[in-house]
């Protein structure tokens, strides 16, 4: 055993990590007997791992539901390897605080972590992409879009609902199939009317820019309760809210019931599969 930081740290593949984790569990039977004198005893049962990162950027390199072979280092030789599935990734602007965008992807086992000699470098040099000045264009389906002012950061999540099973043939392990997609929107803001921010139940189109011409386009989110609603008399701080939507994938357009999108900065549609 001994002392390391993660100053060599790097994901096999993947561009300007800032770091990455890995746990793994392990359903322990227990058993007491009549022929065990009271005492407890042990087995090991199924295994499971998961796992995640961060990284610099906007579009993340694997999206929910596909394959990600893992390759983590702590020293650039050793580490942990394995066969995963991404369970989710989230892209984080932050226009308040000027951070460049970041986004984190999570992952499941879908087959055996191996923790010993894992080699992976990143000689990439990165290209921070900053959140500043970071615009939002909400749609009425249909409609004409408009900007959202004077958004403070916000947060997309996106998710597929896969499926976990451990069966004789998954070598005590833990395996996945690909799930269902999903995907929740978090934008803080400050306002001068609550009334001019999006009410429970609007469905519209969203525009999250990455630059001045690219963006995240989401059709369509259904905006739930507004949060955060805060007027600050004794500090006298800026009002602000908190707009909480999730994912519509069909809306009325034109008369039409219709088909939505997830489409990433290009725009590459990513869902539904082309």
């Amino acid at each position: 055993m001994g002392v390391l930081s993660g100053i060599l740290g790097a994901v096999d593949g993947k561009k300007s990590v800032r770091s990455w984790t890995i746990t793994t569990t392990n359903e322990i039977a227990a058993f007491v007997t009549s022929g065990g004198k009271h005492g407890t005893g042990r087995i090991a049962g199924n295994g499971d791992w998961n796992g995640s990162y961060e990284a610099l950027g906007h579009t993340p390199e694997v999206m929910p539901g596909e394959a990600l072979v893992f390759t983590g280092t702590i020293d650039g030789t050793n580490g942990a390897t394995g066969t995963a599935i991404v369970d989710s990734v989230t892209i984080n602007w932050d226009q308040e605080g000027g951070a460049p965008i970041t986004h984190t992807v999570n992952f499941s086992s879908n087959g055996a972590l191996t923790l010993g000699a894992a080699a992976a470098t990143d000689v990439v040099v990165p290209t921070p992409v900053p959140s500043v000045a970071c615009k939002v264009m909400l749609d009425l389906v249909g409609g004409t879009p408009a900007e959202l002012v004077d958004v403070r950061n916000m947060s997309l999540t996106i998710t597929a609902g896969n499926a976990a099973y451990k069966s004789s043939s998954s070598a005590g392990g833990t395996l996945r199939t690909a799930g269902n997609i999903d995907f929740t929107l978090s934008i803080s803001v400050y306002t001068d009317d609550f009334a001019n921010l999006p009410a429970a139940g609007d469905v519209k189109e969203v525009h999250l820019y990455v630059d001045d011409t690219l963006f995240w386009s989401l059709k369509w989110v259904i905006f739930g309760d507004a949060s955060d609603l805060k007027v600050d008399v004794e500090e006298a701080a800026i009002v602000s809210a908190t707009l909480n939507g999730a994912m519509n994938g069909t809306a009325l357009l034109v008369a039409t019931q219709t088909l939505g999108e997830i489409a990433q900065p290009g725009p590459t549609v990513w869902w539904p599969t082309p």
